[in-house]
């Protein structure tokens, strides 16, 4: 772990070493590109667990400060089973109560403006607003199941230019989702619900319909050319 982090750092250090020698992107008219991928964190409340995360952006720069777009990105998790009722399963002379985890992605999509600073660094705030598809376990959703809802985004980071046309983009952002809905996930039916012994079913009011979830993703970027 220890020499995963310092192999991080080193990376991101050689960047904006390099970054910091290099022209500024010229992205005016044009648009840019970023392709990576990286880590999403999501709010305990939301009963689902961090996992990896794919992402893409394509800006088109109206001025050298002000952008807009598209971005999207996919995440690859599972729920936190320990967040609902463990399932009760019954059997002659006795009952065992098993916690359930199911896996699910997450998709997020949506529409972005982006403020930019000038300079090789080119650091932005990113704003946008959209939606999210949660894609359930068919075998414990009783098929392939779907939900989906809002998820409103903001962002921080810094556009490091290699060349006049690529370079490296590190970014964090907030996904806002105002209408999560967590009871969604729960894959145990209701046969199954622990009403034995109440005590062991965690608080539901640990579950929170509005969720923040924080990720950071690393990506390359490209500006069109001509």
């Amino acid at each position: 772990m220890m020499n995963a982090y310092r192999t991080t750092v080193a990376t991101l250090a050689l960047l904006v070493v390099g970054a910091m020698s290099a022209e500024a992107q010229e992205r005016v008219h044009h648009f840019q590109v970023a392709v990576g991928g990286g880590w999403h964190s999501f709010a305990g409340g939301s009963a689902v667990k961090g996992g990896a995360t794919i992402s893409g952006e394509a800006t088109y720069y109206l001025t050298p400060s002000l952008g807009v777009g598209l971005w999207t990105d996919y995440t690859f998790t599972e729920t936190d089973g320990a967040r609902f009722p463990p399932a009760a399963l019954s059997f002659v002379d006795s009952t065992t109560f098993t916690i359930i985890s199911q896996p699910l992605d997450i998709w997020q999509y949506g529409a972005h403006a982006k403020l930019q600073m000038g300079g090789s660094l080119g650091p932005f705030l990113l704003v946008g607003a959209g939606g999210y598809t949660v894609f359930l376990d068919p075998q414990q959703a009783s098929g392939s199941e779907l939900s989906t809802g809002l998820v409103f985004r903001l962002g921080a980071g810094l556009d490091l230019a290699v060349t006049d046309r690529a370079g490296f983009q590190i970014a964090v952002f907030d996904a806002f989702f105002p209408d999560w809905k967590p009871n969604r996930l729960y894959p145990v039916r209701d046969q199954f619900q622990n009403t034995r012994f109440p005590e062991l079913n965690p608080d539901p009011d640990d579950l929170d319909d509005a969720v923040h979830n924080l990720g950071l993703t690393v990506a390359v970027t490209v500006v069109s050319g001509g």
